[in-house]
């Protein structure tokens, strides 16, 4: 198995629309449970065959809480990790994610209006934010046209959005690692650090050469960081439809030894390059243990 969070920090429920947050208590309870169910081994020793039932942790999006909250305890029980880092937010003072700042934008209180009209791509959504709930469905409804799309159609969304609700730019919540951060990472022999390319576009929206160019310019960007090219990339959102069979091509031909989805099964029998991962969310251990074993074939 490959397990694939995001971030890890002190979030009440309520105040993580997208589901990406899992307190550090509970984070801590969940990488004691996998040692003892699991051998633990870095993503890049995952498709190795093993004779004990192995699986590996994956944090996705470089968020600063991951090397605040995440590391220690990782350190601390002797857990492997990869770190699957988006090139563009290596940058001095990067702009927030698009969900972030949507998350801003949308449900903070303030100045605004309660309905608007935003275009993202070929779409076009009447936001409804006149209370907490619609405007909850709201940012889960755009949500999910955006993670379909280019970068673009998120610049597109959020623009419109600016103009009608502004909001101030960014929160430390959202904090994201810096490019010493990143590198310092690396060097610890229980970390690893792959590619989530640069701009965190849903690569089957992009034409061919940009997401060609997704994967071989953010692998060029981490090998100038690290000293050397990373051997795994994890595709943006990299569910079905968000990814498709080329981007798997490209990622080979763009010298990665492997690449992950978001899409939950076993390892076993998986392509190299369309290997599956289950998104944890805040789920109690009996609910890990369950996604974890779902696949196990009966004896």
């Amino acid at each position: 198995m490959v397990l694939l969070y995001h971030r890890i920090a002190d979030v009440d429920q309520a105040d993580d629309p997208g589901g990406m947050v899992v307190p550090p208590e509970l984070f801590r309870q969940h990488m004691t449970a996998l040692r003892d169910w699991f051998d633990l081994v870095p993503a890049r020793e995952v498709l190795a065959p093993h004779e004990r039932p192995t699986a590996a942790v994956t944090l996705d999006d470089g968020y600063l809480d991951n090397l605040e909250q995440a590391v220690p305890l990782l350190r601390q029980l002797g857990v492997p990790a990869t770190f699957f880092i988006v090139a563009d937010a290596l940058q001095p003072d990067p702009p927030e994610y698009w969900w972030d700042r949507l998350e801003h934008l949308v449900l903070e209180p303030g100045p605004g209006a309660d309905r608007v009209r935003v275009t993202a791509g070929r779409r076009v959504l009447e936001l409804d934010l006149a209370t907490r709930s619609s405007a909850v469905q709201a940012y889960r409804d755009l949500s999910a046209v955006l993670q379909r799309q280019g970068h673009g159609a998120a610049v597109q969304a959020l623009t419109t959005l600016e103009a009608a609700r502004p909001r101030p730019q960014s929160c430390a919540r959202h904090r994201r690692l810096s490019a010493e951060q990143v590198r310092a990472l690396a060097e610890e022999p229980l970390f690893d650090v792959g590619s989530h390319t640069c701009t965190h576009s849903a690569l089957a929206a992009l034409p061919r050469q940009v997401s060609r160019e997704e994967l071989t310019r953010s692998r060029q960007r981490l090998a100038d960081l690290l000293g050397e090219a990373p051997e795994l990339v994890a595709y943006p959102y990299g569910s079905v439809g968000a990814v498709v069979r080329r981007n798997a091509g490209d990622a080979r031909s763009a010298g990665y030894r492997a690449a992950f989805t978001n899409v939950a099964g076993p390892v076993e029998g998986s392509p190299a390059y369309a290997v599956p991962r289950i998104t944890v969310g805040r789920w109690s251990v009996e609910q890990l243990h369950a996604a974890v074993t779902a696949f196990r074939r009966p004896e």
